[in-house]
């Protein structure tokens, strides 16, 4: 009997449940080609105040002879392979970036949980982004200092925040910045010195950010 008990205790220590995986979430972070302190400035802010928020991160830059399509695609094939999300960042002044993302096949995008782009009036391709499988997208109406933005954002988005609630808060933080008291001052100035002119309404209007697809999204 003794023996039995003993086999049995065996058996059940040695067939322990199967744990599922942890999900892993995936961010591909691309910067259009610009000055390089512009693209040392997007690369180490971006990597050294946001990369730890996802379990795997690619920063790609295009080169004079690069513009990065098939390096960027190439790297979210390879985290869709792993992951279970794909947030994807356009650091650019602005390019169809949906017909790129056109090209991955079905399972790739179907992994694609938020596009931004920074792009000047990169809104208009939120209802191409839904079609291709992101489940969210985020641009700018016009003309723009997205920079402003995409700080404020990313700080809420990688903090937990639902996407409406980081693209609102983000929104009214570089509305302040803007149109508040020292932008105006700054422009008053530059037209007293004969330009270049600056429109802070018109600035912010171009700025303004617009979601699409589910806005309750969270990183987590």
């Amino acid at each position: 009997m003794l023996a039995r008990y003993a086999l049995l205790l065996l058996l059940i220590s040695a067939c322990p449940q199967a744990t599922p995986p942890t999900p892993t979430h995936g961010a591909v972070f691309f910067r259009d080609h610009v000055p390089g302190y512009q693209m040392v400035a997007s690369r180490e802010y971006t990597l050294s105040a946001f990369g730890s928020a996802w379990e795997h991160v690619d920063y790609l830059e295009a080169t004079p002879t690069d513009d990065g399509e098939a390096r960027l695609l190439d790297a979210i094939r390879t985290r869709a392979k792993t992951d279970a999300t794909i947030d994807v960042f356009f650091l650019s002044h602005g390019n169809r970036y949906d017909r790129w993302l056109g090209a991955l096949d079905e399972p790739a995008r179907q992994k694609l949980r938020l596009v931004y782009s920074t792009g000047a009036g990169g809104s208009v391709q939120g209802p191409a982004m839904l079609a291709l499988g992101a489940r969210a997208y985020v641009g700018h109406r016009g003309n723009n200092v997205a920079p402003l933005f995409y700080r404020a954002f990313l700080k809420r988005w990688t903090k937990g925040n639902t996407l409406r609630k980081a693209v609102d808060d983000a929104n009214t933080e570089t509305k302040d910045d803007v149109t508040g008291s020292m932008v105006t001052t700054v422009a008053k100035g530059l037209d007293a010195l004969g330009g270049p002119h600056l429109d802070p309404p018109r600035l912010w209007a171009g700025t303004e950010a617009q979601a699409f697809g589910d806005d309750s999204l969270t990183l987590r």
